[in-house]
């Protein structure tokens, strides 16, 4: 499907690729990792078209249809509504959909042969349209954009009035209704909460074509991927298994190359010796030349560098405190009066508790987190740190702030301005910051360097209570590794939010699940799986599997049985919610067939038939979310009835 053949790219001085060979074949799911900045994002834009290589040529099979989805918006389609920019997707059915309208316009104009030439010829596109899911585009584009977490109401809105977070969740949902033959996803979790990570998984299961996704997001990798391309120091290297299988082999390869190394680097040293030895021996003199030959020819094996990041996090010993860290009580927070955000928070953390906060995005995790630090103070109730608790705050925004104009060294001195300078050299050196690059300004310090700074900065005074809001943000595979190590080791309190699935489940021990719209605040006592399998089971959802400790599995049967009596329960509100959907549908269907027999009379008026056809794009909208609420709704019913 896609060859490169020696290809080489620089960006200014830097080789990124130099005499690359790799495939991508028909049906391949395909992660690409390295660090950053190793030139994975070229190697898309390479494959799209959209840069040309230095050397060697890449090849693409005829007429591949390419779904691309970068890391940045492209400018233009601002004022389109959100739902027609993601059907824009599919350009070739607009160009099938205008030919059908032409022939439909021609029909009846000519001769009879004419007629049946072009009947043939719509027949013809109308299979085509119906094969590229052109009768369906527009209910597909608002299942994706809903599953990403767009409302109803949202999908007219125009593209523009978005921030850039859901204009990407806009570019993810129109690269994946295209169905294109080869989709390359550049990053695609970034900007997606929890659920919607879920929901990205299931929806590429189900893709057909050929997958290539660039990610720093273990969990997908994992789930989707079971090739893996390594893309470091101008190289490409092909793996032939999923992500914790090249994690291993990489190893592996690396030590042999070693072992290898080491055995030539003994033998050369035998030779030199051999050579300085006998040197002067005149009747050695054939033996001698023949050493240094042998030696000119010997070939030095090169070490199979493992693409590393650059991330190393060593945290301070937490300072002693109470065995309650941190207790809120009744709290509430609304930004606007009589909209709360979340109320009746009662919510206690107990010293070396790691939990993870949960939740869609816009649902209040950050603020409840705030509320924690003490940055925002509660509309009601009261949130109170326990005796001797000091807590570090980590925002999004924390690297982003920090002055730019600033050495690495004096931004964490200006945090501790009574610190020694050896210990804070010392600070630094734990997160990957010695010798000169402790003068670094941090304007040049790259998006991962920043993330390891401001949490230096937060131990400049070492906390006992970290608050770490999307901590892995602008790291990639090996840095997030490294935290989540860091943290798994930490023998004080983390609280953090997180839409980095296999981070959450390596370092929570507990889950805080915060519902939308002041649907409020919910504590699970198990890990993230836990979390899952339980939120499904009240869903009336089929739990997803999950490999759990023995304790979590006890508690989840525990928590099973206390449900087995509400079941009953459970079951009369689905069988209530299908019926109300069923009669919501019914009314849409005869109102929707009402306007069309509206729009097809001659005598309904124009600035009615104007009127109608709005209604009916709404009523038809409306319809198919119904339709679908109707089968996940006939779903949880089947599943709580087997269960039952």
């Amino acid at each position: 499907m896609i060859e490169f053949r020696q290809v080489s790219k620089r960006h200014g001085g830097q080789v990124v690729l130099d005499g690359v060979d790799f495939r991508l074949l028909a049906g391949e799911r395909i992660g690409v990792v390295g660090p950053n900045g190793a030139g994975k994002s070229t190697i898309f834009e390479l494959i799209a078209g959209e840069a040309g290589a230095d050397a060697g040529q890449v090849e693409r099979a005829k007429d591949i249809r390419i779904g691309y989805l970068r890391q940045q918006v492209p400018a233009g389609g601002e004022a389109v509504p959100i739902q027609g920019y993601v059907e824009t997707a599919a350009p070739d059915l607009e160009t099938i959909r205008a030919e059908i309208h032409r022939i439909e316009s021609r029909l009846g104009q000519g001769d009879a042969g004419e007629a049946r030439v072009l009947l043939r010829r719509l027949g013809e596109l109308q299979t085509q349209f119906e094969v590229q899911g052109g009768y369906d585009l527009h209910a597909r584009a608002a299942a994706a954009l809903t599953g990403l977490g767009f409302r109803v109401a949202d999908l007219a809105r125009p593209l523009g009035e978005f921030s850039g977070g859901w204009q990407m969740r806009a570019e993810l949902a129109r690269a994946l209704i295209g169905e294109p033959d080869l989709l390359l996803l550049d990053e695609p979790s970034n900007y997606l909460d929890l659920p919607a990570v879920e929901w990205l998984k299931r929806r590429l299961e189900g893709y057909r074509g050929t997958l290539a996704m660039i990610s720093h997001d273990r969990y997908l990798l994992e789930s989707l991927c079971d090739i893996t391309l390594e893309v470091a120091a101008g190289r490409v290297t092909r793996y032939p298994g999923r992500y914790s299988w090249y994690a291993r082999e990489r190893e592996k390869r690396r030590e042999v190359s070693l072992a290898r190394q080491a055995n030539e680097d003994r033998k050369r040293a035998q030779i030199e010796r051999y050579v300085e030895r006998f040197r002067a021996k005149a009747n050695l003199a054939a033996q001698v030349q023949s050493k240094i030959k042998r030696l000119e020819k010997m070939e030095r094996t090169e070490v199979a560098e493992v693409a590393r990041g650059r991330g190393r996090f060593r945290l301070a010993p937490p300072p002693h405190g109470g065995q309650e860290v941190l207790r809120c009580e009744g709290v509430g927070f609304a930004y606007e009066a009589d909209h709360w955000i979340f109320r009746g928070v009662d919510l206690s953390v107990r010293k070396g508790e790691k939990l993870a906060v949960v939740g869609p995005n816009g649902a209040g995790k950050t603020t409840l987190l705030r509320v924690m630090a003490g940055q925002l103070a509660p509309g009601e109730g009261r949130c109170r740190a326990g005796h001797r608790v000091v807590a570090g705050y980590q925002s999004q925004e924390t690297a982003d702030t920090m002055d730019r104009t600033r050495s690495v060294l004096d931004t964490l001195k200006s945090a501790a301005p009574d610190a020694a300078e050896s210990e804070l050299r010392h600070l630094l050196g734990g997160f990957g910051f010695s010798g000169e690059a402790v003068d670094k300004r941090v304007d040049v310090l790259s998006g991962g360097e920043r993330i390891r700074l401001a949490f230096a900065r937060i131990l400049a005074r070492p906390p006992n209570l970290l608050l770490l809001d999307e901590p892995t943000t602008h790291l990639d595979v090996e840095s997030r590794e490294a935290l989540q190590d860091a943290l798994g080791t930490y023998e004080g309190t983390v609280v953090l939010v997180s839409h980095d699935v296999a981070f959450v489940r390596a370092v929570a021990q507990g889950i805080v699940a915060v519902a939308p719209d002041g649907g409020g605040v919910r504590r699970y006592a198990g890990g993230y799986d836990y979390y899952r399998e339980k939120s499904a089971q009240e869903a009336g959802e089929t739990a997803p599997a999950a490999d759990k400790p023995p304790d979590e599995a006890k508690a989840a049967r525990i928590e099973a049985l206390r449900d087995r009596k509400a079941l009953k329960a459970e079951l009369r509100r689905a069988e209530k919610e299908l019926a109300g959907l069923e009669k919501e549908i019914a009314n849409l269907e005869k109102e929707q067939a009402e306007l069309h027999r509206r729009l097809a009379a001659p005598e309904t008026p124009a600035d009615r038939r104007a009127a109608d056809g709005r209604r009916l794009k709404e009523v038809e909208d409306t319809l198919s979310i119904r339709l679908t609420a109707w089968e996940d709704a006939g779903k949880r019913r089947d599943s709580m009835e087997a269960s039952g």
